[in-house]
């Protein structure tokens, strides 16, 4: 038996580090896009939140009433995403984003139920 070569060598190794990217399955695009589009709702959120005392309350909710129209455009495309075998997809959004109030929705509640402010 003779030992083997440098040539066999170098392509086990670069095989043993290319494997995982081989193997590594394709992004859902829905799933991608679903991902990108709650990311920038968050975002959007948390700055209209910042803000919120440097702004009128009716111009607040009406901001919020925006984002709260995006936000059920968004959980109608989550609902209607095949999500495949990504699980940790589909647990992100059937067990987590639509299963409990957003934030949006408890500060839609909270300004529905405080006392009108003059």
């Amino acid at each position: 038996m003779r030992p083997p070569s440098v040539c066999n060598i170098a392509c086990l190794i670069a095989l043993f580090y290319l494997a995982p990217f081989a193997c590594k399955s394709k992004v859902n695009p829905c799933v991608q896009s679903l991902a990108e589009r709650d990311a920038a709702l968050l975002r959007h959120v948390d700055s209209l939140m910042m803000g919120r005392a440097a702004m009128p309350v009716e111009t607040y909710r009406a901001a919020l009433e925006q984002l709260r129209a995006q936000e059920q455009q968004l959980f109608q495309a989550a609902n209607d995403c095949d999500f495949g075998k990504d699980l940790q997809a589909y647990n992100y959004w059937h067990r987590g984003r639509l299963k409990f109030p957003s934030k949006i929705e408890q500060e839609w509640q909270r300004l529905e139920h405080a006392p009108i402010e003059k």
